[in-house]
């Protein structure tokens, strides 16, 4: 996944960065809790330590780095909301024939630099490279603006729904497709 801005790079996670993504992951639910769109992550909610612990272990964690220093991450992996059953997807993907994004977050001062934009075509490469039919995530309605930034991406919107999650409860989710 060479697709980095000069000075930054993108590896899978470690055991030994857990407090390094942790704490990156504070410091940007601190910077989003600001902004009029952010995706209710909490410091006590989501993403939660196990929550986190979980996908490193399962080396379903991405981070972006520069200099050491953790400036961006994204869970990668098959697990979805048993709700992604009742949205009419654009291609018919059983378990284990589709991707799915989550936790995806760009430290706030370095956004629009490109480091998420190459992050998301890491992604993409790497899914086509294992056979994926598609790529799918959802986004919270408060996080609306994030979706204009998936559909550059070509991501299409397929549905809106409630959906539950225990961090924030019944909440309206945007469910996006990538297929591949």
């Amino acid at each position: 996944m060479n697709t980095m801005p000069a000075g930054f790079s993108m590896r899978l996670a470690a055991e030994n960065d857990f407090a390094a993504i942790r704490a990156f992951y504070n410091q940007l639910i601190d910077d989003l809790v600001r902004r009029p769109y952010h995706p209710l992550w909490a410091r006590n909610g989501h993403p939660s330590d196990d929550y986190l612990r979980k996908a490193i272990a399962e080396n379903e964690l991405w981070v972006a780095e520069n200099s050491g220093q953790i400036v961006a991450a994204v869970v990668v992996n098959s697990e979805v909301n048993e709700g992604y059953n009742e949205v009419t997807w654009q291609v018919q993907a059983g378990p284990g024939e589709f991707t799915c994004i989550h936790a995806f977050g760009v430290s706030a001062r370095l956004q629009g630099q490109g480091i998420g934009k190459a992050m998301m075509q890491g992604i993409i490469d790497m899914t086509r490279r294992e056979g994926k039919k598609a790529i799918r995530l959802d986004l919270i309605d408060f996080n609306r603006p994030t979706g204009k930034v998936y559909e550059k991406f070509g991501f299409c919107k397929c549905a809106e729904l409630k959906l539950y999650y225990p961090e924030v409860g019944w909440q309206l989710f945007h469910m996006y497709e990538l297929v591949l």
